[in-house]
Order: C-alpha cells, then structure tokens, then sequence
C-alpha cells in the first residue's frame, strides 16, 4: 500500500500501440481521429509501447522512440511519448515505472538523451525523475501548453 493507502501499480510491460493509442485517445487527445493519434516512429522496430495493467485493462501507458532533440540533435536521441495515466490510478507509481522502464530501453539501445514535452501540470513529476526544462511554456494546438524537457542518459556530449 502507499502512503495513500492505495495498492501500488503493477509492473509496466511491452504491449502492441493499439492498446497506447486507446488511452493516447481517451486521456491525452479526445475527440481526435484515429490517424491522429498515430505518431511517426510508432512502428518503428526498436520503438517501446509500455503499459501498467490491471484486470487486462491499461491504467497507464506511454511509448518510447528514436527522434533528435530539437534544439540539439544528436543521433542517441530519444522521445517520450503519449505518457497517460487514468485520473484513478494516479498517484500509486505507475507513472514512475513506466519512465524508468522507458529510460532503461532508450538506455539499453544506445540512447544519450531522453526528451519529452510535457505537459505544464506534469513538469513537477519529470523534474523529481531528473529531467531539465529547456526554454519557454509553449502551446500546442488543441492539446494545450507544455514544455520541453530532457534528461541526460549518458556521459554529457
């Protein structure tokens, strides 16, 4: 049980994008179209879709891939993204394994920088896990504001 007293998070695991994009659509981008929710590098063959399950249902996901940092690229770049967890589930640590699982397959592959844009309310639970904002609370279009944020996973370049 956690300090809430609410049972933690099972452990995340690699699961097919179908079942990210279900929560990408639900949490992050309702009322968006199936091809929407659809990223570039979601099919790439070293991309990570990880879920935290319970019942056979995801409470929380999030999708990790190769893709430069954009105001320094460098080929050991990773992306974090369409990182969701149900308003239910929140606060119980699946969040939290869902990124160290992410850091540790950008790791695992060769990755130097892990980056993601955040959205402004999540900016607190990126920056307890090390990650650095880089410049100005920017908007995305129907999505809302966000930040860039990265962390460094090797030696710095």
């Amino acid at each position: 049980m956690t300090g809430k007293g609410r049972a933690q998070a099972a452990e995340p695991s690699r699961v097919d994008v179908e079942v990210v994009r279900t929560l990408r659509a639900e949490i992050l981008r309702p009322g968006q179209s199936p091809e929407e929710l659809v990223f570039a590098g979601d099919d790439a063959p070293d991309t990570l879709h990880a879920a935290v399950l319970e019942h056979g249902a995801a409470i929380a996901v999030a999708s990790v891939m190769r893709e430069p940092f954009p105001s320094r690229p460098s080929a050991g770049d990773w992306r974090l993204r369409g990182m969701a967890t149900r308003p239910p589930a929140r606060g119980r640590g699946a969040g939290r394994k869902l990124l160290e699982l992410c850091v540790s397959h950008a790791r695992g592959a060769g990755g130097t920088l892990l980056w993601c844009n955040a959205r402004v309310p999540a900016r607190g639970f990126y920056e307890l896990a090390g990650f650095a904002a880089d410049g100005d609370t920017f908007e995305i279009p129907r999505i809302g504001p966000h930040v860039l944020m990265w962390l460094e996973l090797a030696e710095p370049r």
